[in-house]
């Protein structure tokens, strides 16, 4: 969990190369990519359920076309100043369907960074001494701030992996 402190030095990496990945899926079924995804969440990222926040989720039945679009947050702790924030957009729209019941489209895009924060609030946090201490930290600690940066990126792969495989799954009907 990120540390709740009103002052911290944040350092931010994205765990991709390019700002997100994006899926798009034009087929049968589309709007059961969101039950997938919030399934392969927890899986992938050993995160629990409770920690998925919806930090936006709407579904417009008012005709026969549903328009949806959900946002899901989730953080992955490596340890007490190290996480992964993850971002996970879904935009769709469904139409019904003879065949498949119904069918459309939607977009999914996955966005990753890393984190690193340094509480800034007490006065011994604010000293030169602990300056000189998180900086000595900082640099001890370097490599196995590059493995959690690696396991960022893997998981992140590794999700992207699994959703891709179901997406197929899902076309081949």
């Amino acid at each position: 969990m990120p540390i709740a402190a009103r002052r911290k030095l944040v350092v931010e990496e994205p765990c991709l190369r390019v700002p997100s990945l994006i899926f798009t899926y034009k087929g049968p079924n589309p709007q059961n990519i969101y039950k997938e995804v919030k399934k392969l969440i927890p899986t992938v990222f050993k995160v629990d359920e409770g920690d998925i926040e919806e930090r936006e989720f709407s579904w417009d039945r008012s005709t026969a076309e549903e328009k949806f679009k959900m946002t899901l947050n989730f953080v992955k702790d490596f340890d007490p100043n190290c996480y992964m924030e993850g971002v996970i957009n879904i935009n769709g729209l469904t139409k019904p369907s003879k065949e498949f019941g119904k069918e459309g489209e939607a977009t999914v895009e996955v966005e990753a960074k890393f984190r690193i924060e340094y509480p800034q609030e007490t006065l011994w946090e604010r000293s030169v001494f602990y300056n000189i201490y998180r900086r000595v930290f900082h640099r001890v600690h370097q490599k196995e701030r590059a493995g959690y940066k690696r396991m960022c990126l893997e998981l992140v792969n590794t999700f992207c992996d699994e959703l891709r495989s179901y997406l197929n799954i899902l076309a081949a009907g």
